[in-house]
């Protein structure tokens, strides 16, 4: 009687096991063909009958997806057996930017044009942006943390381009405009190319695929190259703090990083690279004090109207860094650091690579983009 029961019990486990293949197996449709990404980690994409289905995992829970968007071509139907998705009509001709690296990734890839809306214009330094937005081509909604409603439904744009945030709880008024939110959640990449990956999605958004090929292809080889180069340096890596202690806390990038990754890049031993977090997090000033204090070289950046010199440093004198003047800094506010570095990590790289080997050669100093020697 067990024997008998044990069979039916494995023939059904048979029949359903085979019914959960036959039927995995037809939901797979042997159109869809998956457009690759090598280095960003929160996408996947497929090209499908009519349209390019796009996934993008939550940031915060990998298991879930953020958002799913089919993006599809103006000149076509929408397809009526489409699956379940936000629809995006590309090439997007006009749209609402409400960051400004953003703004400045579409006009690289020559769309300026299809910037309808900004928000946060005291952050702008794109000249054509502030210009445009002077004369009216462009309407300013204010805070992208809380745009003008009203604004942005008369510029009625394609699509709205916006960060999203963990536990932000939607997008308050915008959720109930019938316009598309895309969520450009490539910020939380943590690798430094999985980020720039990304303008290959934007590029797709404003009918700019090739352009934006063409210039991820030319970070992606600068980037590997200076990569190879840090590798070929002979001699030990020199130790590496980063960041400025800011009212009794140190913000420090996690061994996991996209800081720390850069660090590793360039030929650099990051103090802080046995820590596991992806993002920052805080650590009190005696900690970092114990392990900054002997690093060969300090980076941190910084955002003010006067360049920060070795005497704003006083405090941090018993530093090896200090006392042998391997200070580096960039201030941000002089500099368009956000608004280019994000997507051209390669610029930062050749920073960071020349910062780490200019000891045995002073000259290369003179070749850095971002950041400058601390003056005196």
């Amino acid at each position: 009687m067990k024997k008998n029961n044990v069979g039916v019990l494995l023939f059904l486990g048979l029949i359903l096991l085979l019914t959960g293949c036959r039927q995995n197996n037809l939901s797979r449709n042997p159109d869809e063909k998956e457009i690759t990404f090598d280095y960003a980690k929160l996408v996947r994409m497929w090209e499908c009958d009519g349209f390019k289905k796009l996934e993008i995992r939550n940031p915060w829970d990998t298991a879930s997806l953020l958002q799913t968007y089919l993006l599809v071509d103006k000149t076509k139907e929408i397809p009526s057996d489409r699956p379940n998705g936000v629809v995006v009509r590309i090439p997007l001709e006009k749209s609402a930017v409400f960051t400004t690296v953003h703004c400045s990734l579409v006009d690289e890839l020559g769309a300026i044009n299809s910037i309808s809306g900004i928000c946060d214009l005291e952050y702008i330094t794109n000249p054509v942006i502030l210009e445009r937005t002077k004369n009216g081509s462009i309407t300013d909604l204010g805070s992208s943390m809380s745009a003008d409603i009203e604004k942005l439904i008369t510029v009625s744009p394609d699509a709205i381009l916006l960060s999203p945030f963990n536990n932000s709880g939607g997008h308050g008024g915008l959720d109930r405009l019938a316009i598309p939110i895309f969520e450009c959640a490539d910020y939380m990449e943590s690798d430094p190319l999985g980020r720039a990956e990304w303008i290959r999605i934007y590029g797709m958004l404003y009918g700019k695929e090739s352009v934006a090929d063409s210039i991820f292809a030319q970070v992606e080889r600068q980037y590997n190259q200076i990569e190879e180069m840090s590798k070929q340096e002979s001699g030990t890596s020199p130790s590496l703090l980063y960041g400025l202690n800011n009212g009794g806390s140190w913000y420090i990038a996690g061994g996991k990083s996209y800081m720390a990754k850069m660090f590793a890049s360039a030929g650099a031993k990051y103090i802080f690279s046995e820590t596991t977090h992806a993002g920052s997090e805080a650590f009190a000033f005696e900690t970092v004090f114990d392990k900054g204090y002997d690093a060969d070289v300090w980076l941190f950046l910084y955002g003010g109207t006067a360049d920060k010199t070795y005497k704003d440093l006083d405090r941090f004198s018993s530093f090896k860094s200090y006392k042998n003047r391997r200070v580096f800094a960039c201030n941000t506010e002089k500099l368009p650091y956000y608004d280019v570095i994000p997507f051209h990590p390669e610029r930062l790289l050749n920073d960071i690579y020349l910062i780490v080997h200019s000891e045995k050669n002073e000259d290369l100093i003179e070749k850095l983009q971002y950041y400058s020697k601390l003056a005196e």
